[in-house]
């Protein structure tokens, strides 16, 4: 059985050793089909020999006395490996990484782990993550190799943050985002290089040359062997391209190339199964759409990816209602079957016979349907946990905020409330009792540095982008700069904070900072002249979001 298997394989693989012909059609479409349906079949095979694999380079080095550097190379090649095959491994050798440079003053060594980690938590969907992980990199520090990885794994990740957001209001400022990052590459990478290349086409195609952006990709795909994580990246993304272009045919050819090529590099983080399953539910073909989707769901649980997870969860109440809607016709078509049998009975046994597959082939259906319809609901019920889950989160948000502000301020009245309570005091000649106290006004002071510390604490903790969110609306060399101490605010910025919180009276806001209305009316005014866009200058920063 085993040389069968690997005979299947070395003909599959053969297959595909060939120059693709150009253009495509349903022959050539078939052939595919033919091939991805193979290659799902030995998949079980190709994850044991990648595993067989790994093993056999943590047995080569498992009586070796490592140095740091060489542990450190170790970790590397084992993330690589397990990159796009199983999270929690690929996180657990970076991590081991992070932990050695912690006695290492390297810069560019310490940005490299922090990319690939950063890179790991995105494509499972933890991008808060991610995004503080890429924060402690010091961009200055960066020779142009790390700043490129750098400002690709930017780019990445808000083109993730995009794909959660799509048809969201969100979805133009991540691809904007991305956009920018793209440009940044392109400026310092060399032109030969993959990144340049992936990030020339995608920006190109984003402006809305299609046609450019795909003569990019297809110059450049020969010199990429099929089953390399890069070659499944470019021809997903040239599907993405041909679909803009609405040339459904070219679409599908190279998702079924990616999806190949997935299975042939035992890429379990993948993308174009879900995708197939689309058009194949459009198409009709319900039976390989629920197919394909399963092969997407599983391929993300193996790997632990929480995005692809939540992707392949949003299709599956489309394929779902297609099936239930193919069940009934199946039901109506066995009904009238069942009448015509039940009158010609005696008459007809092959008919019966025919009648007794379908029923079979019913049952079958139901079970589909049934194991779909469990899985279905799982994930609706995680996808409410967590929608319970952030609803809770921004409630007690909203609620510290105005809590906190209110407790604060009324310490600040009652201290000073007590301070006239003493002066009164004194003019009654209690002074004895009093004069020490009343001399001073630390009570006073600190109480307000102890409102303005919890207030920049508690707020930058709800806002933790705020400043560089306030940067960005800013004219060039007029922004803020955040400091060694990242957990003060100015009181330029706490102006900006009260605003952001919906507090639009100087007059409030005066008496929460404990200053003249004039001084506020002056930061204010002041604030605007340094905006981009000085009209809308407050609603912006009214529009700056938690996360």
């Amino acid at each position: 059985m085993r040389i069968l298997t690997n005979i299947s394989i070395a003909a599959v693989f053969f297959f595909f050793s060939t120059e693709m012909v150009a253009g495509t059609n349903e022959k050539e479409i078939k052939a595919l089909y033919h091939t991805l349906d193979s290659l799902i079949e030995c998949q079980d095979s190709l994850i044991s020999e990648k595993k067989t694999h790994i093993k056999s380079i943590l047995d080569g080095m498992r009586d070796m006395n490592l140095n740091s550097e060489q542990e450190m190379a170790l970790n590397n090649r084992l993330y690589d490996e397990y990159m796009a095959f199983n999270f929690d491994s690929a996180h657990h050798y970076i991590k081991k990484n992070l932990e050695i440079l912690q006695s290492l003053d390297d810069a560019n060594l310490k940005a490299s782990s922090l990319i690939r980690m950063a890179h790991i938590l995105a494509v499972s969907g933890l991008f808060e993550k991610a995004d503080a992980m890429l924060d402690e990199i010091r961009l200055s520090q960066l020779n142009t190799e790390k700043k490129v990885e750098y400002y690709n794994q930017k780019a990445e990740l808000f083109l993730y943050r995009s794909e959660m957001a799509q048809y969201s209001p969100y979805f133009k400022e991540y691809i904007d985002s991305t956009q920018y990052y793209r440009q940044l590459i392109l400026q310092i990478a060399p032109k030969e290089s993959f990144e340049y290349i992936t990030n020339l086409a995608s920006y190109t195609s984003e402006k809305g040359n299609e046609e450019q952006a795909i003569r990019i990709f297809e110059d450049y795909l020969p010199s990429i062997r099929q089953g390399d994580r890069r070659y499944s990246i470019i021809t997903s993304t040239l599907a993405y391209f041909f679909s803009r272009k609405q040339q459904s045919d070219m679409q599908e050819k190279y998702l079924l190339l990616s999806a190949i090529s997935d299975l042939r590099g035992t890429i379990l983080e993948n993308n174009s199964f879900r995708e197939l399953s689309a058009i194949l539910m459009e198409r009709g073909d319900y039976s390989k759409a629920y197919s394909y989707l399963s092969q997407a769901g599983d391929d993300a649980q193996l790997y632990g990816s929480r995005l692809r997870s939540v992707q392949a969860a949003r299709l599956s109440p489309l394929i779902t209602k297609a099936y239930d809607a193919e069940r009934a016709q199946a039901q109506h078509r066995t009904n009238i079957l069942l009448i015509i049998i039940s009158l010609i009975a005696l008459l007809l046994v092959g008919s019966i016979i025919y009648t007794l597959s379908l029923m079979r082939k019913r049952r079958l259906a139901n079970e589909k349907i049934s194991r779909m319809n469990a899985e279905l609901s799982q994930h609706n019920d995680e996808i409410k946990m967590m929608n319970a889950q952030m609803k809770e989160v921004n409630r007690i948000k909203d609620e510290y905020i105005g809590r906190f502000l209110e407790l604060c301020s009324n310490l600040i009245h009652r201290g000073e409330e007590r301070l006239k309570i003493m002066n009164r005091l004194a003019r009654e000649r209690k002074l004895e009792e009093l004069y020490a106290e009343l001399k001073s006004n630390a009570p006073i002071n600190g109480g307000i540095r102890m409102f303005h510390q919890n207030f920049d604490t508690a707020f930058l903790n709800i806002y933790p982008d705020f400043v560089s969110e306030v940067n960005k609306l800013m004219t060039e060399g007029n922004g803020f700069d955040v400091g060694e101490d990242a957990s003060k605010l100015t009181t330029e910025l706490r102006v900006l904070a009260l605003i952001r919180l919906g507090i639009q009276d100087n007059q409030k806001i005066a008496d929460i900072l404990r200053s003249s209305i004039t001084t506020i009316y002056t930061y204010r005014s002041k604030l605007k002249s340094r905006a981009r866009n000085k009209d809308t200058f407050e609603d912006d920063i009214r529009r700056i979001a938690t996360y």
